[in-house]
C-alpha cells in the first residue's frame, strides 16, 4: 500500500536551527527507509523565501498499521521539528514516471518545482465530478509525464478501497505562475472536482529511490 505522510514544522524563530541540528540523522534514516524500498519519494515543503514548512513523503508499506508506527521513528517527529503530521492512503497512479532524482535517468541532484494538493468537494455531488472529469485529467495529464513536468501523483482516498476525495501531485516547473497557469487548463478545477487546493514549494533530495508504479519507473 502507498501513503502520503505531510509533515508540519514549527514555525517559531528558532524551528530552522533545530531542523538544521536534527538533519543528519533525518538524512540517516530517509537513505535506510530509501535502501529498504519503504520510501519512494521524499522532499521538504517550502515557503517562497525557501524556509521549511515541513515535509513530504511517499510510503510503500505493507498496511495502515506500518505507517501509523512510521511517523514517531523519524527524527524529526523525535526531536520536535514536525510539530504535527497526517498520513494518508495514497493510490499512485500507473503512468511512465520519469526516474526520480538519484536514479539512472534522473537528475544528478535535487529536482525542484511545487506541489499541489487538492482535496475534493464534501458534497454528496463530489465523487461524481471526480469520476467526470478523470478522462480528461489524464488525457491532460499524459503529456505532461512524458514531458517530466509532472513528476507523481495519485488519489487520496478516504479510507482504503474507498472513494476518492483528492489528489496529490508534485511538478517540476519554474514557478508558482506557471504552476497557477497549469491549473486553468487543469480539468478538475474546471469541473469543480478540486475545491480546496494547496500550492507549496518542493525539493525532492537525489536518493536511489525504488521506481514508482509505471513502466518509466523502472528505468
Amino acid at each position: 500500500m502507498d501513503f502520503v505522510l505531510l509533515a508540519d514544522d514549527g514555525q517559531d524563530p528558532g524551528a530552522p536551527a533545530r531542523r538544521e541540528a536534527a538533519r543528519p540523522r533525518q538524512v540517516a534514516k530517509v537513505r535506510t527507509n530509501v535502501a529498504a524500498g519503504r520510501l519512494v519519494m521524499s522532499a521538504p515543503r517550502l515557503r517562497t523565501d525557501d524556509v521549511t514548512t515541513g515535509s513530504l513523503q511517499v510510503f510503500r508499506l505493507a498496511d495502515e498499521a506500518a505507517m501509523a508506527a512510521c511517523p514517531a521513528s523519524e527524527p524529526f517527529a523525535q526531536t520536535g521539528i514536525w510539530t504535527g503530521w497526517q498520513a494518508l492512503d495514497f493510490r499512485i497512479a500507473p503512468m511512465p514516471w520519469k526516474p526520480q532524482a538519484g536514479r539512472a535517468g534522473g537528475e544528478t541532484g535535487p529536482a525542484h518545482g511545487f506541489a499541489i494538493t487538492a482535496r475534493d468537494g464534501a458534497d454528496a455531488e463530489a465523487g461524481q465530478r471526480r469520476l467526470a472529469a478523470r478522462p480528461r485529467h489524464f488525457a491532460r495529464l499524459a503529456p505532461e509525464v512524458a514531458a517530466g513536468r509532472v513528476r507523481t501523483g495519485g488519489a487520496v482516498p478516504d479510507a482504503p478501497k474507498g472513494r476518492m476525495v483528492g489528489s496529490v501531485i508534485p511538478l517540476a516547473m519554474p514557478d508558482e505562475a506557471a504552476v497557477r497557469a497549469r491549473l486553468t487548463g487543469e480539468p478538475s478545477v474546471a469541473e469543480a472536482a478540486w475545491q480546496d487546493i494547496r500550492i507549496e514549494r518542493w525539493r525532492i533530495g537525489a536518493q536511489p529511490h525504488h521506481p514508482l508504479p509505471g513502466a518509466g519507473g523502472t528505468a
